[in-house]
């Protein structure tokens, strides 16, 4: 790894990877076997930072979303929902809730992958990075039991795999309370043939334009240690070499509009020259929605991650649980606080049928650009969404979930205590419910799409009408690829990755 942006500019690699995050750092790793790679990262490195590393400070890099610093970077969306982009090496591994679980067969073969070697891929990211709980916590053995009181059914016990039911699942916090990101494969890479460049931004890619496709040559970038521009180039010996986006669904859109790739008409307004109209650059975006139940806990509960996830109606809801515990003001006293223990019951819109689009706010690269979800605006989400509501009314209602009730001291009644939005007391009336679904819309950061398949990129990867760049991250998603899309995304890298060394054995 190093910040010297004017040093690592002077040398020329068969690859250029931007964005060394989720699925930038297993492709590296795996290119970096037989060819020289240089990462580009906007980040820092996450080693010895106990932010990242340890389980119990689960969420703190979020209290601080500085738009060009932070680790956690801060946005708010067109819709008006509170977002968050990783800024460091490792990518939203490094600031996730770790859950791990693979997408369905059924996903996988309608990617038009290669089954035996993405399961091959999945291992080799499991080895190093996937640990079985060895216990449950409290709040999410109370969430598991409520499941089999409620009958969602059956039960699968512990398994990395897509199936239907209630199942426990791996998490990259290993049993010590360690957190493994993405940079953790990176220790499988051939240091003799890569290099770490952090604290820099890719402003936009170079090309040599004449007859024919334009050809990549380079990568423009800027340093956020002296706020200087540099280039990064291509080793000429080969024509085959490539720069690879893996930016995620944010960064790699909003490269190829900087980069003058794009809706034409949308390039002019910022002045931005036309080298590729590809109008679907940025369109389609998706963010899964969902909703959340959160009741203060009368007993003190350990901090702690998902571990338990149901897998409900043809795997187009997710339900999952989580136990944070935080200082809150106590009423009345002036800078006093209070432990706030917390049990958490929330949904996720598997499969959302609700697209946006993503277009640029400004030139400079450390922006983020202006994003639009438009969710439920599709009619197929908004009863999906109910659906999941009734589910998590049904859990609250079990004798497990109604341990956390407290006794009102006015009519002796037991009720919850909410964190937030309350849900409906009943959930019989449709009105209700739909209002709900838009009162307590959450995010749980799993956006992706906007450089779709056969839009954007061939089922290789490369982006249409130019020669010489790939896109290999969550941008390329039609749908998101399970509970948590970080296994999928880590298995995309290094199944990318091989696919690429097999290409150019031949």
């Amino acid at each position: 790894m190093t910040v010297d942006a004017e040093k690592a500019a002077v040398k020329t690699y068969d690859y250029i990877i931007v964005g060394g995050g989720t699925a930038g750092c297993p492709l590296a790793a795996t290119l970096s076997q037989n060819y020289s790679v240089l990462v580009l990262e906007r980040g820092d490195s996450p080693y010895g930072n106990p932010d990242i590393e340890e389980a119990k400070l689960f969420g703190k890099p979020f209290s601080e979303t500085n738009k060009y610093t932070s680790i956690a970077q801060g946005f708010v969306s067109e819709d008006g929902v509170q977002l968050l982009r990783a800024r460091v090496l490792g990518g939203a591994t490094a600031i996730n809730a770790g859950f791990y679980s693979r997408a369905s067969l059924e996903y996988i073969r309608n990617m038009r992958w290669d089954e035996k070697l993405v399961n091959q891929s999945y291992e080799w990211v499991e080895k190093q990075n996937a640990f079985k709980p060895n216990r449950l916590s409290h709040w999410s053995s109370t969430f598991q039991n409520a499941l089999m009181e409620a009958k969602v059914l059956p039960y699968n016990g512990y398994t990395v795999d897509h199936v239907e039911g209630t199942k426990i699942s791996a998490s990259t916090f290993d049993n010590n309370g360690k957190r493994h990101t993405a940079a953790d494969l990176l220790k499988s890479a051939n240091p003799q043939n890569i290099v770490l460049l952090l604290n820099v931004t890719a402003s936009r890619i170079l090309f040599h334009s004449g007859s024919g496709k334009p050809k990549v040559y380079g990568v423009e970038f800027m340093s956020a240690n002296n706020g200087m521009s540099y280039k990064a180039s291509l080793n000429k010996l080969s024509g085959r070499n490539e720069v690879i986006l893996s930016a995620g669904s944010l960064g790699s859109p909003q490269l190829l509009l900087l980069s003058g790739i794009g809706p034409s008409k949308h390039l002019k307004q910022f002045n931005i020259p036309v080298l590729l109209d590809l109008p679907l650059v940025g369109k389609g975006v998706q963010d899964n929605p969902g909703t959340i139940m959160s009741v203060e806990s009368p007993i003190p509960l350990e901090s702690s991650s998902i571990q338990v996830v149901a897998i409900l109606n043809d795997s187009q809801v997710y339900i999952e649980s989580a136990s944070p515990v935080q200082q809150v003001p106590v009423n009345g006293t002036s800078g006093a606080t209070r432990t706030q223990y917390t049990g958490r019951i929330f949904e996720k819109l598997a499969f959302p049928k609700s697209r946006g689009e993503l277009r640029l706010q400004s030139r400079d690269p450390r922006d983020n650009p202006s994003v639009r979800y438009n969710y439920f605006s599709h009619p197929h989400d908004l009863p999906t969404c109910m659906q999941a509501v009734k589910v998590i009314a049904k859990l609250s209602e079990t004798a497990s979930v109604q341990n956390f009730t407290f006794k009102n001291m006015s009519s002796g009644a037991r009720e919850f205590k909410f964190v937030g939005q309350a849900i409906p007391q009943s959930t019989s009336g449709d009105e209700v419910v739909a209002k709900f679904c838009h009162d307590a819309l959450v995010t749980v950061w799993h956006f992706h799409g906007g450089c779709h398949i056969g839009s954007v990129i061939n089922r290789r990867h490369k982006v249409k009408g130019v020669r010489g760049l790939r896109i290999v991250d969550g941008s390329t998603f039609e749908d998101c690829p399970g509970t948590n899309p970080q296994a999928t995304t880590m298995m995309l890298g290094r199944y990318t990755g091989l696919k690429i060394l097999e290409e150019r054995s031949r």
